[in-house]
């Protein structure tokens, strides 16, 4: 019989899903797939649940195992998708208020080359042009209607959702609150735990920043143990200071717009929080 995961993170996109991933894969007890996003239920169905479950050969000592895809959450169909091939797992969400998701996003955009550079204040226009384009910064801002699917699915008590500040403020809390929802032992003096969750930045040289991401992907695919060991001895954080640009911000209207428009949602989605 194929081994499958027994929990699945649901994303959402830009909102601390690698930094908790990593902490997961960390764990002695926790199995995670290389790469750590499969996005078997939204992109990859063609190549067949075989191709799937062959990321979990090697798992059998492990008690947990499991992938992150951050397009989960906003895909309806997939709760049912992977409750029908994998059964009763556990799911992972991790979200983020709304104005600061929509920044990241939109910092993203400009890294891959999808929007032109730009630095200062994005007004309100400089929004609407955006969202013309890429209604996903605002539409993946939109958390409830995944989370309430994939309760109505597993159950609120299979789904543990946290804040991405709770993660930037107090690491070690949301690890030990998930290490209890996924049965495996508490440990202690997990370097992850105290690390910042990364900072997207406006990158200032656009070329350097595409170097990096290919070589990201290169070592996520095949050797993520290598991106701990990147982080830990901080050229992460130098690389972010040297290609640091200008900042970039919302002007208070295209705060608002953001805020308005995500309000009802962000607010029943922090009554749902696991960790309050």
């Amino acid at each position: 019989m194929r081994i499958k995961p027994n929990f699945i993170g649901i994303g959402g996109q830009k909102c601390a899903s690698t930094w908790l991933s990593e902490c997961l894969r960390s764990h002695p007890e926790v199995f995670m797939s290389s790469p750590k996003e499969l996005k078997y239920f939204t992109d990859q169905e063609s190549k067949g649940i075989d191709w799937y479950l062959g990321f979990f050969e090697k798992s059998s000592s492990y008690s947990c195992r499991g992938e992150f895809a951050s397009n989960y959450i906003y895909n309806l169909a997939s709760a049912d998708k992977i409750k029908g091939a994998l059964g009763n797992v556990k799911i992972i969400a991790v979200v983020r208020e709304p104005v600061s998701r929509a920044l990241s996003h939109i910092k993203h955009l400009i890294r891959d080359g999808e929007i032109p550079k730009m630095s200062g204040e994005i007004t309100r226009t400089m929004l609407e042009q955006i969202l013309q384009s890429h209604p996903q910064v605002l539409s993946n801002s939109h958390y409830l209607p995944g989370l309430t699917k994939f309760i109505e699915t597993f159950g609120i008590q299979s789904i543990f959702i946290v804040n991405q500040s709770t993660c930037l403020s107090n690491g070690k809390s949301i690890l030990g609150a998930l290490w209890k929802f996924l049965e495996v032992d508490e440990i202690s003096g997990m370097g992850l735990s105290d690390e910042i969750v990364s900072v997207g930045i406006n990158p200032k040289f656009a070329m350097l920043e595409r170097v990096r991401i290919i070589i990201f992907k290169l070592l996520k695919s095949n050797a993520p143990s290598v991106i701990n060991w990147v982080k830990k001895i901080g050229l992460s954080s130098y690389y972010r200071r040297v290609n640091r640009g200008d900042s970039l911000v919302f002007c208070q209207d295209a705060a608002d717009y953001i805020e308005q428009k995500c309000a009802s949602d962000w607010y029943t989605t922090q009554l749902l929080l696991s960790i309050k």
